[in-house]
C-alpha cells in the first residue's frame, strides 16, 4: 500500500494586501507557491529571498508569493505578491531549500517588519491517509 498525503491548503491566512510586482528570474525556473521574496535593491524587482544573503538585499523579506510562477527563461515576469497579511507558517519557503527547513524565528521577525505575520496552526482538512 502506498502512502499519499493530499495537499489542500494555501499560505494564506487571512488580511492579504498584494501588489503588482516584476519578479526576475536568472535562469528557467519555478517559484513555489509560498516562497519568500526580497526586493533587489538596484532593479526594485522580486527576487527569491536568500536567507544570510547580502547581494543587493536579498537577505531581506518583503513578500510572498501565493501562487507557483514558472519561467522557461531568464528574465522578468508579472506577478502578484503578497505584501502585508497572516500567513501559515509552515507554508512558507526558501526557495534555496525548497521548503520551510530553514525558517526560524529570525526570519518570522524579519518578515513582520513588513506586516507578513506568520502563524503555526494546525491544519485540521488536510487529509492523510497513513
Amino acid at each position: 500500500m502506498s502512502v499519499t498525503n493530499n495537499n489542500l491548503g494555501n499560505v494564506i491566512l487571512c488580511g492579504a494586501i498584494f501588489r503588482d510586482e516584476l519578479l526576475t528570474f536568472t535562469a528557467a525556473n519555478t517559484v513555489l507557491h509560498g516562497t519568500i521574496m526580497a526586493r533587489d535593491s538596484t532593479s526594485g524587482k522580486l527576487v527569491p529571498y536568500v536567507k544570510g544573503g547580502t547581494n543587493n538585499e536579498n537577505g531581506i523579506p518583503k513578500a510572498v508569493m501565493t501562487y507557483d510562477v514558472t519561467s522557461t527563461v531568464a528574465g522578468d515576469v508579472a506577478v502578484r505578491s503578497m505584501i502585508s497579511g497572516s500567513v501559515r507558517a509552515p507554508r512558507l519557503i526558501i526557495d534555496a531549500d525548497g521548503d520551510a527547513s530553514n525558517i526560524d524565528n529570525v526570519v518570522l521577525d524579519e518578515l513582520r517588519v513588513y506586516s507578513i505575520v506568520a502563524e503555526d496552526v494546525q491544519e485540521l482538512r488536510t487529509f492523510d491517509n497513513q
